[in-house]
C-alpha cells in the first residue's frame, strides 16, 4: 500500500522542489547573460582589432601579421600558429570562440575578415582576440553570484522555517479534529466542536459540512426506527386478528363460523400484503412514468373508509365523503390506501365529536376533522406521528404535496395536493 504523506511532507517537498529550481534558474541565467555579454564585447573589441590590422597591413604589405597586447592578426590561415587549431570554415565577420584540440576553451576569440591588398587581391584575415580584464571581471561576476546564492539559500532556508511553522499551525485544528473522530464512539452523533486553532474558512465549511452529514445520519436512523415501530405497531392488528382467528377454528366446525373466521384472515392477510407492500415501494427506485392515471371513484375511498370505522366506534362522530368531481391520480391502488388509512386513523383518534370528511376536488383530497388539532397527540394512540411520516414519505415518492394545517374553527386538515400534470 502507498504510504500517505503528511501535509507537512508535502508542503517540504513541493517547497524544496521550487527552492531547487529557483536557485537552478537563477545560475542559469547568470551564466547565459555573462556568456552573451562576453561574446558581444569580443565582437565589438575583434571588429575595431580588425580595423586597425587591415590599415597596418595594408601600409606594410610585407608583413604577414599584426600583433598587439591584447590581438593577434595574422594574413592567410597558413600563417595562424598551429596551437590555435582553427578550420577553414569560420564564418566572415562574426566573433568566436576558440577551442583547444582537447576540446577546452582558450579563452580567445577569432574573427575571420576579408582584406584587400594594394594589388587587388584579397586574402583572409585572422584576428585573435583575449582581454584579460574581462577575464578577471567574469571571475568577479562569479563569485559575486556566488555570495548572492549563499544569500538566497539562507533566505530560502528563512523561509522554509516560517511556511513549515505556518503549515504547522494549520494543519493543527485538522489534527484535533481528526483525533477528535477517532475517539467518537459509533453512536456519538452530537455535533462537532470547532476546533481551537487558526479558524480558517475551509476548516468552518469542512466541519459545517461533517455536521449537516451527521445530522442527515440521524434523521436517517431516527427515520428507520420510526419505521421499525410502525411497522410493528401496524403489522401486530392483523397478526392477532389471524392468531385469533386460527384459534377459533380449532373450536367449531360450523360452516358458517368457519366462514366467518376465513373472512377475517383473508382480510387480515391482505392488509400486511398492502402495508408490506407499499414500505417495501419506499425503499425501491421505480419507474413513475410507467405508472398510468386512473380515477379515484368514491368505492375506493369507501373502501379504506370501512377499514378503519371501528375507531369511531361510541364515538358522537359523524363521516362522510364529498366527491363531486372527478380526479385522476397516478399511485397504486395499495400505496394510496395506505396513505388515505393513516389520515384517517389519526383523524378518528384524534376526534371525540364532531365530524371528520374526506373532500376530494380535481386538484386536492382532503381529510377534514374538528379533534384537538396538529399541536396535539392523542393520547393512547399509538402511530400517530409514524403515520404522518409515511404519509409524507408515499406523497414525496409519487411527486404529492403534503400539508397538516389547524382549521380557524378547530381541528387540522390533512391536504395531499395533486400535480396538475397529474
Amino acid at each position: 500500500m502507498k504510504k500517505l504523506r503528511s501535509a507537512r511532507e508535502i508542503t517540504f517537498f513541493y517547497f524544496a522542489v521550487v527552492a531547487i529550481a529557483m536557485i537552478t534558474i537563477h545560475f542559469s541565467l547568470v551564466e547565459s547573460t555573462v556568456d552573451e555579454l562576453e561574446l558581444l564585447n569580443a565582437q565589438n573589441a575583434l571588429e575595431h582589432k580588425t580595423e586597425q590590422a587591415i590599415n597596418k597591413l595594408q601600409n606594410t604589405p610585407s608583413e604577414l601579421q599584426y600583433i598587439t597586447k591584447t590581438s593577434q592578426s595574422y594574413v592567410g590561415l597558413a600563417n595562424v600558429p598551429k596551437h590555435f587549431d582553427i578550420k577553414e570554415d569560420l564564418p566572415y565577420n562574426k566573433a568566436v570562440e576558440v577551442y583547444q584540440p582537447n576540446g577546452y576553451a582558450t579563452d580567445y576569440f577569432v574573427m575571420k575578415s576579408l582584406m584587400t591588398e594594394r594589388n587587388g587581391h584579397h586574402t583572409d584575415l585572422y584576428t585573435f582576440y583575449f582581454d584579460e580584464i574581462y577575464e578577471f571581471s567574469e571571475d568577479q561576476i562569479f563569485k559575486e553570484n556566488i555570495k548572492q546564492a549563499i544569500i538566497s539559500v539562507i533566505l530560502l532556508v528563512t523561509t522554509l522555517m516560517i511556511v513549515m511553522l505556518i503549515s504547522r499551525r494549520l494543519n493543527h485544528p485538522l489534527s484535533v479534529l481528526t483525533h477528535q473522530l477517532q475517539h467518537r464512539s459509533a453512536n456519538d452523533l452530537s455535533p462537532i466542536v470547532l476546533p481551537h486553532g487558526v479558524k480558517t474558512q475551509e476548516l468552518t465549511m469542512l466541519v459545517d459540512s461533517l455536521n449537516q452529514y451527521q445530522n442527515r445520519i440521524k434523521l436517517s436512523i431516527e427515520r428507520e426506527r420510526a419505521f421499525n415501530r410502525y411497522a410493528s405497531h401496524e403489522l401486530r392488528t392483523p397478526l392477532m386478528v389471524i392468531k385469533g382467528a386460527t384459534s377459533l377454528l380449532a373450536h367449531s366446525s360450523a360452516p358458517e363460523f368457519i366462514e366467518k373466521q376465513r373472512e377475517r384472515l383473508s382480510s387480515a392477510c391482505e392488509e400486511m400484503n398492502d402495508f408490506v407492500t407499499t414500505l417495501l415501494s419506499l425503499t425501491r427506485e421505480e419507474n413513475l412514468n410507467e405508472l398510468q392515471n386512473r380515477e379515484l371513484t368514491k368505492e375506493e375511498l369507501e373502501e379504506v373508509v370501512q377499514s378503519h370505522l371501528h375507531l369511531l366506534k361510541n364515538k358522537p362522530v359523524e363521516f362522510r365523503i364529498e366527491l363531486n368531481h372527478s380526479i385522476d391520480v397516478k399511485i397504486p391502488k395499495t400505496s394510496l390506501k395506505i396513505l388515505v388509512g393513516n389520515l384517517l386513523k389519526n383523524a378518528f383518534a384524534c376526534t371525540e365529536k364532531g365530524s371528520v370528511v374526506i373532500s376530494v376536488t380535481p386538484s386536492r383530497i382532503s381529510i377534514i376533522d374538528t379533534g384537538i388539532g396538529s399541536e396535539k397527540k392523542p393520547r393512547g394512540v399509538e402511530g400517530y406521528g409514524l403515520g404522518l411520516l409515511i404519509a409524507r414519505d408515499i406523497c414525496h415518492k409519487y411527486g404529492y404535496e403534503f400539508e397538516l394545517l389547524n382549521n380557524p374553527y378547530g381541528g387540522c386538515s390533512a391536504q395531499i395536493s395533486i400535480q396538475p400534470d397529474q
